[in-house]
């Protein structure tokens, strides 16, 4: 009795479907990502510079608080009143506790203002508060 065993060649061939996948999927989320990072800053804050200025880790449930030169306060791309800002700062404290805020000052803001935000992170019990500000940039000796 002859037994007889078929062998199929394998192919040497990527299967396409799932690596096209895989390709939109990854485009999607850095689409997406890019879109969250553009909104949390405002295009017109210039910021202040520092030696120690540092890129820091970002956190989960971290809120940007932009403050313009003329006292505006921006949340979200959405203008705030300093009672809105507190009803904010209350429900980010609430869902995310321990979570961090980051005021971006403009460089000619006024003190006052910050000074009445941070009071707002205090009332809300964050104390996870930071001030964004640029490297300064070295200069180059001839």
């Amino acid at each position: 009795m002859k037994i007889r065993h078929k062998f199929q060649e394998e192919t040497d061939t990527i299967p396409m479907a799932p690596l096209i996948d895989i390709v939109f999927l990854t485009l999607i989320f850095f689409m997406v990502t890019t879109v969250y990072a553009t909104l949390e800053s405002e295009v017109d804050i210039q910021l202040p510079t520092a030696d120690t200025a540092q890129q820091g880790e970002r956190a989960q449930g971290e809120i940007f608080i932009n403050l313009r030169k003329d006292g505006t306060i921006i949340v979200n791309e959405r203008i705030m009143s300093l009672d809105l800002l507190q009803q904010t700062l209350d429900r980010v404290a609430a869902y995310f506790p321990g979570g961090a805020v980051i005021i971006r000052g403009d460089s000619a803001a006024h003190l006052g203002v910050a000074i009445d935000i941070l009071d707002c992170c205090r009332k809300a019990d964050i104390q996870n508060v930071a001030f964004a500000a640029l490297p300064v940039e070295e200069k180059e000796e001839p």
